[in-house]
């Protein structure tokens, strides 16, 4: 490796969670990283580590997922995508592999944006039934639309986090929150610094029992003030989560970054 430059490199990935315990690497299971990171290994002839942006969750879907490579190479990014992604899955795919200077992360992230699927319909769904929730409770979109607008802003989101969540620091920005409908296709969509376990999930679960009619909108400001996970919604099912994009930040970002989460 002497002759060859170590160089770091960017990675876009797109992948469908279904198969996989999340994307952290983990002891006798599949996991995403542990698909590229083997992949990226045999066409570089080395070990390589793949180091991710967000350490998304059983059963979640990505588009945009980033991570970090490092790598002693001289072969063509270009090149080197097509090679890796011939040895991966058909369900993972790296999207893109750019350059980057050497010290480069992933860590921490500016703003990530999260989509939720619900199909609301009586009928389940058939041909993307792996991709959303089958929730055939009727919906009041208007109340869910005016109960996204209460998650905006910066506010400390513990009564959303997960029970295996430990950060000390559970106070995020959400930037924007929306949900709108094509046909029986609900989609939830929000941007935030940063996501805690099961946050988006919950979020979800909580908005669902304002659309059919349980809460009024403004319960969501209720549970942001009660700090009690007991208070919000349950916990939407994983597959109709997916990790839409990351936008990187600078270290002084580092207060709000967010390793693992989803």
């Amino acid at each position: 490796m002497d002759t060859v430059p170590l160089q770091t490199f960017c990675l876009t990935i797109a992948y469908d969670g279904t198969q996989y315990h999340g994307w952290q690497r983990q002891n006798g299971v599949a996991t995403v990283q542990a698909e590229v990171e083997q992949a990226a290994g045999r066409i570089l002839n080395q070990p390589v580590g793949i180091h991710g942006a967000s350490r998304t969750d059983t059963g979640v879907h990505a588009w945009g997922q980033l991570a970090r490579m490092e790598a002693y190479t001289t072969l063509d990014p270009l090149r080197m995508r097509r090679a890796i992604n011939s040895r991966l899955p058909g369900d993972i795919l790296v999207r893109d592999i750019t350059p980057q200077p050497l010290g480069f992360d992933v860590h921490p992230a500016r703003r990530k944006r999260y989509r939720y699927l619900i199909w609301n319909s009586p009928d389940r769904p058939m041909f993307n039934r792996a991709y959303c929730y089958h929730y055939y409770r009727p919906l009041d979109l208007a109340r869910m639309q005016a109960a996204c607008r209460h998650f905006e802003g910066t506010h400390d989101y513990i009564a959303f986090r997960g029970c295996q969540d430990h950060r000390p620091n559970t106070t995020r920005t959400i930037y924007d929150c929306r949900i709108h409908q094509r046909g029986p296709l609900v989609m939830f969509s929000v941007i935030g610094s940063g996501f805690m376990y099961h946050m988006v999930r919950t979020m979800v679960g909580t908005v669902l029992e304002i659309g059919r009619g349980h809460w009024e909108p403004q319960r969501i400001e209720t549970i942001i003030a009660s700090q009690d996970r007991q208070q919000a919604g349950p916990t939407a099912p994983p597959q109709g989560l997916c990790l839409q994009w990351i936008e990187l930040g600078t270290p002084e970002d580092v207060q709000t970054a967010d390793a693992g989460e989803e």
